[in-house]
């Protein structure tokens, strides 16, 4: 879980400095940042789940196979391993939800959802996924 954690937090900062929209409750920003740090175990961090708003469903998508083609992870549903996985949540887990409900929550079509693996080197994942976003003209 540590190393889970430091790698979120390590790329969530990284990608907000890319001036990217991130969503991560270990952003000081996060509505829910001040509650979390009450509620968890110190020597564990924030998680290893975050998202970005790239903008539109196509640019999701194309990061989403650009990111699988540089080996930073997976495209998937379901998060739960421990390499990098990553999802649009907008059109798998929470495609029920009425486009004017997810609007309404914030739930952009260019939310891309990332399960942070356990990269030993996280720089080079960041790297290679800074790579991706300026392949697709996203940076």
């Amino acid at each position: 879980m540590r190393q889970h954690s430091e790698n979120a937090m390590f790329l969530a900062e990284k990608l907000r400095e890319l001036g990217l929209r991130v969503y991560y409750p270990g952003l000081p920003d996060h509505p829910q940042h001040e509650l979390l740090t009450r509620l968890m175990n110190p020597g564990y961090g924030y998680g290893g789940m975050l998202a970005v708003d790239i903008g539109t469903l196509k640019d999701a998508n194309q990061l989403m196979t650009r990111m699988q083609e540089e080996k930073v992870g997976y495209l998937a549903v379901s998060l739960g391993y421990f390499k990098t996985l990553f999802s649009a949540p907008g059109h798998s887990t929470s495609s029920e939800i009425p486009l004017d409900e997810r609007e309404a929550m914030g739930l952009s079509e260019g939310l891309v959802r990332f399960s942070v693996g356990l990269d030993n080197d996280i720089d080079l994942s960041f790297e290679r996924i800074k790579r991706c976003l300026t392949d697709i003209g996203v940076i």
